[in-house]
């Protein structure tokens, strides 16, 4: 991890747009990969809390 520091030049601000370019396509890439799965996980917890805690499913699903 690069630690910023203070913009002092231009060329430096262009650096740092450049670093940033360069990896916020894999950050949104990611990012939407991680929604997803989390987006299954709500899914599925909130079909686990509409099962009966003795029933077969509720066992196998916990």
């Amino acid at each position: 991890i690069r630690k910023y520091v203070p913009i002092a030049s231009h060329e430096q601000r262009q650096r740092y747009i450049k670093d940033f370019n360069a990896e916020y396509d894999e950050y949104r890439s990611l990012y939407s990969q991680i929604q997803s799965v989390s987006s299954t996980f709500k899914k599925l917890e909130t079909q686990w809390k509409r099962l009966s805690p003795k029933s077969k499913e509720y066992q196998v699903k916990k």
